[in-house]
């Protein structure tokens, strides 16, 4: 089998998904497998506590990022183990901005049903200043599927 190695490096996009004016950016590429949605959490959590978020604040970040890497892993593709995903993240003016990307079938696949709860997408609405979702067609007849969450890093004075 296929390792895909975690892939971790600056942002030089200049894209309306990575702003030019971003204070901190990181994208990451990694195989849709569950071990890697606590590599995302981890790595996301400690760059943002490094930028000044607060304990509660990194925890509700970890479980948005949890359910959307999740989201991934459990319903994108068919075969997950075969497959990557990308998260980029940036700051800028006090927020933290997190996209969850991948290439798969998607929400209206006729795939298996869910085996949870559908609590996912209500929990990271919840969790987060803004989320935004979006799906388009990414070529060879597969879709380009994103979720872009907002994060506050200053805590309220």
């Amino acid at each position: 089998m296929r390792r895909h190695a975690p892939t971790f490096r600056p942002m030089t996009d200049t894209s309306l998904d990575s702003p030019r004016n971003a204070d901190h950016a990181l994208q990451l590429s990694l195989e849709a497998r569950p071990e890697n949605v606590a590599v995302v959490r981890q790595v996301l959590g400690g760059a943002a506590a490094a930028l000044g978020m607060e304990g509660r604040a990194v925890d509700d970040l970890r479980l948005a990022l949890s359910e959307a890497c999740t989201n991934v892993v459990v319903h994108a593709y068919e075969h997950p183990e075969r497959e990557t995903f990308e998260v980029d993240a940036w700051s800028g003016n006090g927020l933290l901005h997190v996209t969850v990307r991948d290439r798969g079938a998607g929400p209206g696949s006729k795939r298996a049903p869910s085996p949870g709860l559908g609590l996912g997408l209500p929990i990271i609405r919840e969790l987060t200043e803004d989320v935004a979702f979006s799906d388009a067609p990414a070529g060879g007849g597969a879709s380009r599927h994103e979720v872009r969450m907002t994060f506050v890093l200053d805590s309220p004075a």
